[in-house]
């Protein structure tokens, strides 16, 4: 069972950041629960676009803590910063993922 994200871009700190290419991720390894689809900055790709106001985006899912609160990509040595939270997925015991209703609450 994967996801499946097409390109996007997203205006945002003056700066367009894109994900040119289909990201798919595999949710067969994930725990069941909701996760929250997170576009985030992506430090870790080099980027050999000259245009300093372009830069590329990655996706983050984000978890609920025992707290309630969800999982911030800025909170994991990953490099990375959150830009707009692109939807939520449920990820089943058995069965298909679901998407769920984007989540416009950050």
């Amino acid at each position: 069972m994967s996801l499946l994200i097409p390109p996007f871009r997203i205006d945002r700190h003056t700066q367009s950041y894109h994900q040119p290419s289909e990201l798919r991720i595999d949710l067969a390894g994930l725990e069941p629960d909701v996760y929250r689809v997170i576009a985030v900055q992506n430090f870790w790709l080099e980027d050999h676009d000259p245009d300093l106001s372009q830069a590329l985006a990655g996706v983050f899912l984000a978890r609920r803590r025992a707290d309630g609160a969800w999982e911030e990509p800025e909170n994991w040595p990953i490099e990375c910063r959150s830009l707009a939270v692109l939807g939520q997925v449920a990820v089943p015991v058995d069965g298909a993922a679901t998407l769920l209703p984007r989540d416009l609450e950050h």
